[in-house]
């Protein structure tokens, strides 16, 4: 009996595996490219500015986030939630229902 399930198994598998191999085809011949194709759409790609070629050229990414509060506000309200158990300090502590009551709103 066991020998059959684990033939089943692989049998199973192996249908899978050959069906997302099959998807992973390359293109059809007359789409390809040759190496020499490539070389030239790279090269004139990078000519046109269309390829980053340096850091200069990514996009820079904001330091902070802008912010309304400062950090003496987030540090009060920190310490009024602790004050008031709102923040749990052991795994105990930690009450799923609650927080999940909280993320709905």
């Amino acid at each position: 009996m066991q020998a059959k399930s684990l033939i089943a198994a692989l049998f199973a598998i192996t249908a899978a595996t050959s069906a997302f191999a099959q998807s992973a085809a390359p293109a059809a011949a007359s789409q390809q490219l040759t190496r020499a194709d490539v070389t030239a759409e790279y090269i004139r790609a990078r000519n046109a500015g269309e390829i980053a070629t340096s850091e200069v050229d990514y996009p820079k990414t904001p330091a902070t986030a802008a912010s309304n509060v400062t950090r003496e506000e987030v540090m009060a309200e920190f310490y009024a939630a602790r004050k008031a158990g709102l923040i749990p300090q052991t795994e105990a502590d930690f009450d799923v229902a609650q927080t999940a009551k909280h993320v709905v709103k």
